[in-house]
């Protein structure tokens, strides 16, 4: 409703229909396609680090490894922590003082301060290493308990005709714990399309809006400069992305599910 009007918080009477006005304004807002092009970049990248990592993560805790039981404790303790707080941690273990830890570690190895979230590149990568910290075991649980329910036959069948640890892992195991992956995909598509309170924690969508994603454009026009209509017709475009990509999703995971009863 908003996303068709002319909505501005510090002047309410001027308020009125422009229907698509907003929509059609956007290509000229110069950070719109980059805002595009990084929340779409950036969630390819997440989700394939978190889920790569996470397939890894929960294959170590299956095995029968010592301490098994405390790592799996261990491993929950990200989730425990709200995103905002997280972000906060990491931000001052990236300082560029003397509280910046991960730049003390650098020195003692002999190298040079990184200036982790005051440059274009290293911010980047620094959301990306958070975020990927604060929901890796948020995956990793996920494909963890699809391993656990995985049937023994096939094991038992492989061990009999001699195949290796990696035949194993390549025709059994992944191909089993497919709806699993998908599944988590899924949810990290969504987190990572719509994720804000990491980026506004930690670069407020800098340095030079090289963090500046959808989502942030969308609070920037509604709450920071009061343009309420247009900050809802960005919110509008990241809803569409959001429901594509779940719809094509769940689909897949379906067939998927489908396959792996049969």
């Amino acid at each position: 409703y908003y996303s068709l009007t002319s909505y501005f918080l510090q002047y309410p009477h001027l308020f009125r229909f422009i229907w698509l006005g907003n929509y059609l304004k956007m290509p000229g807002d110069p950070l719109f396609v980059y805002s595009v092009q990084f929340t779409l970049a950036y969630t390819a990248v997440a989700v394939l680090a978190q889920v790569s990592l996470g397939i890894g993560v929960a294959l170590l805790l299956h095995g029968r490894i010592v301490g098994r039981g405390v790592l799996r404790a261990m491993m929950l303790m990200p989730l425990m922590m709200p995103p905002v707080i997280t972000a906060l941690m990491w931000k001052v273990m990236m300082a560029s003082t003397k509280a910046g830890i991960l730049n003390h570690l650098l020195g003692l190895v002999g190298l040079g301060p990184v200036n982790w979230l005051g440059s274009v590149n290293a911010a980047m990568v620094s959301v990306l290493v958070i975020d990927t910290w604060g929901n890796l075991p948020f995956v990793s649980l996920i494909l963890l308990g699809g391993l656990q329910s995985l049937p023994y036959e096939p094991y038992e069948a492989a061990v009999v005709d001699g195949a290796g640890g990696w035949e194993v892992l390549r025709y059994i195991t992944l191909p089993l714990l497919k709806p699993f992956i998908i599944l988590a995909t899924t949810f990290r598509i969504m987190d990572s399309l719509r994720i804000f309170d990491v980026i506004y924690a930690t670069t407020v969508g800098g340095p030079a809006d090289a963090t500046m994603n959808l989502h942030m454009r969308a609070f920037f026009y509604a709450f920071q400069w009061y343009q309420m209509g247009m900050g809802m017709a960005y919110a509008m475009v990241l809803l569409v992305m959001v429901f594509i990509a779940s719809y094509v999703l769940m689909r897949y995971w379906r067939r998927a599910a489908e396959q792996t009863e049969l």
